[in-house]
């Protein structure tokens, strides 16, 4: 009940929270007038539009996250052989998995082997909603949410660049439109105005570099994951085309082990920083 309480207030929507939850509209709606009757106050007020939390709605809203919290980690505790004292559910964006999360991981297991890890890979919208849910600890993702109980750093200095495989073209004739989050496609909206129609769009991560190196292809990508192909001459920035700020980011929730949190922060700090095709 506790987690279907939680879709609804998330979703605003039952139908919605039926859909994450795996269970019909209809279930949804019983769920909560059981907890409703067990918490004795309304916790949704509902019209045609959706379902909007209450002030007791509220006020169960942080009760509630720090419980699913607390039993997730109880289960995975109960499960884990004695060797490990500790546990962390890390999720990341796909494009950062493969050079710096996974690497990470490797070091992290080896500096660390108490700790029993659970890692994930996901939208930004996924694991912005399971840190705020309490289903992640942590979070490496390129457009954050701020929430309450969330804390938020930048992991390293990057942006995002134009660039092209066949830079004697007319980068408008070959231009593939790559899905970095809505925050990034509206500043680049902004900045460079009507963009050619793009035939193809396509959300790939560090895919990407290789779908234009091998099609021929141009489009924005994250400068520090393109580095690699621009020495190796694979690619080439698009001259007259300034860069548009698009950094990864660390997330982690505030109740997190403070041991655990800074021992992961430091890894990444250190590949995010070594790496040059981050």
């Amino acid at each position: 009940m506790v987690r279907t309480f939680l879709a609804a207030a998330d979703t605003g929507s039952f139908i919605a929270a039926g859909r994450r939850v795996h269970a019909s509209a209809s279930a949804v709606t019983e769920r909560i007038k059981q907890l409703e009757f067990q918490l004795g106050a309304r916790l949704f007020d509902r019209d045609k539009r959706g379902c909007r939390l209450t002030q007791a709605g509220h006020r169960f809203l942080e009760p509630a996250q720090a419980m699913v919290r607390a039993w997730e980690t109880g289960r995975s505790r109960v499960t884990l052989p004695a060797r490990y004292l500790h546990s962390v559910r890390i999720g990341g964006q796909h494009a950062l998995w493969p050079a710096l999360l996974i690497p990470m991981l490797n070091e992290l297991t080896r500096v660390r082997p108490d700790i029993a890890v659970r890692a994930a890979a996901a939208a930004p919208a996924q694991l912005n909603r399971a840190l705020a849910v309490g289903e992640l600890d942590m979070a490496f993702l390129y457009d954050p949410v701020l929430r309450g109980g969330i804390r938020i750093e930048q992991l390293v200095a990057d942006r995002l660049v134009l660039v092209s495989s066949r830079p004697e073209r007319d980068w408008r004739e070959i231009f593939v439109h790559f899905d970095w989050g809505e925050n990034a496609n509206a500043e680049i909206r902004a900045r460079m105005g009507d963009l050619p129609a793009a035939g193809i769009e396509l959300e790939l991560g560090i895919l990407a570099l290789d779908w234009l190196t091998s099609t021929g292809g141009a489009g924005f990508v994250p400068e520090r994951m393109a580095r690699r192909h621009l020495d190796e001459g694979k690619l080439a920035v698009v001259d007259g085309v300034g860069g548009i700020e698009f950094s990864p980011f660390i997330c982690w929730r505030a109740s997190l082990d403070s041991g655990i949190c800074t021992t992961v922060i430091d890894l990444a700090r250190r590949h995010g920083v070594h790496t040059s095709a981050l």
